[in-house]
Formats: structure tokens, sequence, C-alpha cells
């Protein structure tokens, strides 16, 4: 089935092409949905803004004028207009229009005011096979669109900016002033002037005269009943002190009475020095003053003691208690073995089991920490951790903890989220490895 092409001409120039659709109407108004736009009173009044000049009913195509149209159509090999029309009983009266079956091989116009409708039968042509070419006159122009004002506002302040942009361009940075092209007021903000401070006023004495010497004090002569008093004083004094210390403190250790090697030797034996003290200080029967002749140094004997003062000789102990030294313990080292793992993934057991080896050191320290604590403590300790795709340690935990201690077990799992795997290929891969712990002497 053939569709309508028309076109509007205003003036001898053509003003649009459209060609319709399949069973649609040619229509004129100033409703915006209409084939052709116009304003021509003729087409168009108060009550109606939109007029069907050719419509489809029944199938067949009609046109439709009214008496102020003036019509041109061929049908066949003849040329007729309204009058011609109407005698060849072509035209028929409707109401206030006059309709004219056409046929696909019609063609003609109808004037309407100033525009001028074009229109024939074609065969359909989507959008896509016919290229909608305007007439030149009716392409746009951007030139003639363009607004002047505006456009020679623009063209003036670019030509301002770019003016100025060069102009900043040739500006020279400005050097950094050097001292001597400072200002002066700044010279003397940033370094100035150095003020003596002002001589402190001496203190004044007062003159009191030449000081007067002392004379010297004559030594009073010694009397000899006095000095034996003295002697007697200090003696008695002594005696008190000797007996008020035996018996206190580490005294009693430093010098024991009597014979054997005391306690002293005892505490501090060749095997370890944290011996029995309690033990070391039964038997101890009281610290005695020494008198000079008693005393010893670590220079030699001591002589006689002479003097005002009283001294504090050598002190033996008369016997110290024995003192246990102990036996020394030796510590027991670590011993670890692991098992062959449980991969479940696309990483294989020797890749993980090479990151595992290189850091059993860590797993080793957890358990020789508990170890000191409990020297029986051995067993089976199997962890199950699962590597992410990026290497990490995403989880793990304890699967199997036949040692007993959950601090182990808890240090481990700690160590082993810190590890970094080859990154697997095929998603995550769950590891369960199983480590077997025994102390060796």
């Amino acid at each position: 089935m053939k569709v309508v092409r028309a076109c509007i001409v205003e003036q001898g120039r053509i003003l649009e092409e459209r060609r319709l659709g399949a069973g649609e109407s040619l229509t004129v108004g100033t409703g915006a949905r209409n084939t052709f736009i116009t304003t021509d009173p003729i087409l168009v009044n108060d009550d109606a803004k939109s007029y069907a000049l050719i419509a489809q009913r029944n199938g067949v195509y009609e046109l439709v004028v009214t008496d102020e149209m003036q019509v041109r159509l061929v049908v066949g090999d003849r040329e007729l207009d309204t009058e011609g029309l109407r005698q060849s009983g072509l035209l028929r009266t409707e109401g206030n229009s006059l309709r004219v079956n056409l046929e696909p091989t019609s063609r003609g116009r109808v004037r309407v005011g100033q525009y001028t409708v074009i229109f024939q039968f074609s065969d359909p042509v989507s959008i896509t096979e016919e290229a909608i070419i305007l007439p030149k006159e009716l392409r746009a122009n951007y030139i003639k669109n363009l607004d002047r004002f505006f456009a020679v506002s623009l063209l003036i302040a670019s030509s301002f900016a770019l003016l100025l942009i060069i102009w900043f361009q040739t500006i020279p940075e400005p050097l950094e002033p050097t001292f001597d092209q400072m200002d002066e007021t700044l010279a003397k903000f940033i370094m100035p002037d150095y003020v003596k401070e002002k001589p402190k006023e001496a203190l004044k004495v007062a003159d009191t005269g030449p000081p007067k010497k002392e004379e010297p004090k004559k030594p009073a002569e010694a009397k000899p009943d006095d000095g034996e008093a003295k002697t007697k004083n200090t003696a008695s004094r002594s005696e008190k002190i000797r007996k008020s210390i035996e018996g206190r403190g580490v005294l009693a250790i430093l010098g024991s009475r009597g014979a054997g090697s005391g306690a002293v030797a005892d505490v501090f034996g060749d095997s370890n020095i944290g011996g029995d003290l309690d033990h070391a200080f039964e038997g101890i029967s009281g610290v005695g003053v020494a008198t000079g002749g008693s005393s010893r140094t670590a220079r030699g004997a001591g002589g006689t003691g002479t003097g005002d003062a009283a001294s504090i000789g050598g002190l033996a102990t008369a016997g110290g208690g024995q003192v246990g030294l102990g036996g020394k313990k030796e510590a027991r080292v670590a011993t670890i073995k692991t098992e062959a793992p449980e991969v479940d993934g696309s990483l294989d057991s020797e890749s993980i089991a090479k990151v595992v080896r290189a850091r059993l050191r860590s797993i080793q320290d957890c358990y020789e920490r508990e170890l000191k604590r409990d020297a029986t403590l051995q067993g089976k300790i199997e962890i199950e951790f699962t590597i992410g795709q990026g290497g990490d340690v995403d989880e793990a935990r304890v699967s199997s903890n036949k040692m007993g201690s959950a601090e182990v077990g808890d240090c481990i799992v700690s160590r082993v989220r810190r590890w970094k795997f080859p990154q697997p290929k095929g998603g995550s891969v769950t590891v369960n490895y199983p480590f077997i712990f025994t102390p060796s002497s």
C-alpha cells in the first residue's frame, strides 16, 4: 500500500517535506502534533487547532477541502479544478466539507491562503533508506543565527584575557633581596641593636675600720688526772657498743666465732649463690666485737689497737649451720615434628610445608615458654587455617589439642594468622596441619 508524500510551500519556498506512514492522515493547523503547522485563518478557527486535509476511511484516502480552498487534482490523464471535480461527479458534499476519493496514481495541490500543499502517493520508505535533505535556503546558518552583540562581547573579553596572560608571562620573577638591599627598618626588625647592660652598682660596705687581729689562745696545760679519767670513759663506752651489736643482723654471718669454714663460705659456695640462707643463720650465737689484735684486713694482720676511739675488729662466729647449695637444673629443649597436612584447595602441600618449616621456630617458642612451667608437657596439636586469595591467613583455629595446654594452642594460632603463603589460583584453601611436641633432655 502506497503512502502520502507531501510538502508545504510558502511564496515559492518549500518549508517542509513529510512522508506519512501507512494509514496516517495529513493534518494542518496550530497544534504541535499536526503534519504541517500553519496559522492561516481559512484552516484554523477558535474551535479547531487541527484540520485533516487528507484522511483515510475504509482503507481509501480522501481529499477533504472547503469552498475557500483552491484545488488542482490530476485524476488519470485529466487535471481538474474544483468546478471540474463537481461536473465530473467526483466531488461530493458532506456537511461543510467537500470530499474526493484519491487513487494511488492521484496527485495535486491545495492552496490555503498563503500556503500551498503539494501531495502525491509513493511507496513507503524507511528513514534509513532515504536521507532527508532540506533545501539550502532552509538549512541552518550558524553565522546568521548567532547573536551579534554576544559574539562581539565574547571576542573583546577573550582578547583582553589573552593579552593579560601574555603580559603576566613577560614579567620577570622578583629576586630575593640581599642584605645590602634590605631596608633599614626591616634590618632593625630582624637584628635589633645590641644594648649594653648597665653596670650594677657595687654594694657599699660600711667603713668600720681595719679588722682586728685575733689574739692566739694559749694552750691549756694538760692535767694528768683528766687524761686518765677520759681513757676509762672511752673503754666503758666501747664495751657497751660491743655487747649491743652482738647477735644482730648480717654481722653474725660476716664474722663467726669458732673454728670452721663459716656461714659465709657456705652461703656463697662455688656451685650456686642461691643457697639456703635460713639454714645459714642457724647456730649463730651472736656477733662479737673483735679486738684490734684479732682483726684481719685485706692487707694483712691487724696490730694492737690503741687510741681513744673504739675499734671493731674481725668478727668470728661460733660455728654456722650447714647450707644446702642445691643441684644444677639443666634446661629442656623442645623437639617439634610435623606430619603431612590435609589440604583442601588448589595450592600444593609442598608450598605450604615450605612456609611452615621457615616459621617453625616461632611455634617452638610457644611450646618452650610453657615447657618451663611444666617439664612433662608434650603431645600433638592440629591447627586448621584458611588461606585467602591474596595469600593471607583469613582464619585459624585449634582443631585438635592432645597436649592439654590451651596456652600453647592459642599462641600457635596467633602466630599462624600472621603468616603469608603463595596466592592460590582456584580460590581459598583450607589446611589442617599437625604438630607433635616432645621435650628433649
